[in-house]
């Protein structure tokens, strides 16, 4: 099986959701099971359930925000979610949005040099060399992936991380973020085959091709109202519908189905396999499937169809 690799839901599920989610992933034979952020859901402690409900399937964050915590403390429960799967967690680290952090009264500052101390932190908490640690604890090294829609922010995965988490991506841009994660470990001295690709990949799978589009712009289109998000659909080609959005159109009357087939695996199982395939020719070494549901499904259901069109 191709590698593959799946999300939780994005606004969080209960505990035994969680549970179900995970090994209804692992069954399927999916590479990982990762977790988003978003208070008061904790990345981290969605990933050490995953962790504790199954054996075999690679756990993590996609991703979680570092101005919300110590690196010492990530490190930390980074570690403990570590020796719990015996190896198996994925660190997946980033820096959310602007109207988030403010709203915690977060300043971001710089988030590339921020993102670059951040993760030079970490991994020396982790690989015990961090001078304030009087304790080492004998583990495998955790992989530290970052999140990133733009060129500075793919160069520092070059330089300094495991691997490169971006989202939403059409092929053109994947192809150029892989340049530009070579372009960093080249620069770093590195070997650029070290850092794993990865893309989040919305998905939204039914027989029901317009169904499927229509609940794809109603779910993926607010996305067009944050910074970081605009300039990304505007490296993806789309400059004019967020010139729409700035001068105040609604971001479900801009966002086409045109736009959402080109980031996202929407329709019938074949349809999203073949532009899934199309993402892999680009340079993505795993896919991250982030399910969506047509119409009234649980999040269980949502990951029952998810893992059927997907796995094999």
């Amino acid at each position: 099986m191709s590698r593959i690799a799946t999300i939780s839901p994005v606004w969080g599920c209960s505990v035994d959701d969680l549970r179900a989610l995970a090994r209804l992933a692992e069954g399927a034979g999916f590479e990982a099971i990762l977790s988003p952020e978003v208070p008061p859901f904790s990345a981290l402690t969605n990933a050490q359930v995953f962790a504790e409900a199954t054996s075999n399937i690679k756990v993590g964050t996609w991703i979680t925000n570092i101005y919300m915590r110590q690196a010492v403390m990530a490190a930390a429960e980074a570690l403990t979610i570590q020796e719990i799967t015996g190896g198996k967690m994925m660190l997946g680290l980033g820096v959310s949005h602007k109207p988030v952090n403010a709203r915690y009264e977060i300043e971001m500052g710089d988030p590339v040099d921020t993102m670059r101390d951040y993760v030079g932190q970490v991994k020396a908490f982790m690989d015990g060399t961090a001078p304030q640690l009087t304790l080492k604890r004998d583990l495998p090294k955790v992989p530290v992936y970052i999140a990133g829609l733009t060129k500075g922010a793919a160069n520092l995965a070059g330089e300094v991380a495991d691997g490169l988490m971006p989202y939403m991506a059409t092929v053109e841009y994947v192809t150029e973020l892989r340049g530009y994660v070579e372009e960093g470990a080249k620069a770093a001295g590195r070997d650029p085959s070290e850092v794993d690709i990865t893309l989040g990949i919305p998905s939204i799978v039914s027989d029901d091709l317009e169904l499927a589009q229509k609940a794809g712009i109603r779910g993926f289109s607010p996305y067009l109202n944050f910074p970081f998000y605009q300039r990304l659909m505007i490296n993806n080609g789309y400059e004019e519908a967020i010139d729409k959005v700035r001068a105040g159109e609604k971001p479900a009357d801009v966002f086409t189905p045109e736009m959402l087939d080109a980031v996202a695996l929407v329709g019938p199982a074949d349809r999203c396999r073949a532009k899934l395939d199309e993402f892999r020719d680009a340079g993505v070494d795993l896919p991250i499937i982030v399910p969506g549901a047509a119409g009234k499904q649980s999040n269980v259901e949502v990951m029952e169809h998810t893992v059927a069109a997907y796995s094999g």
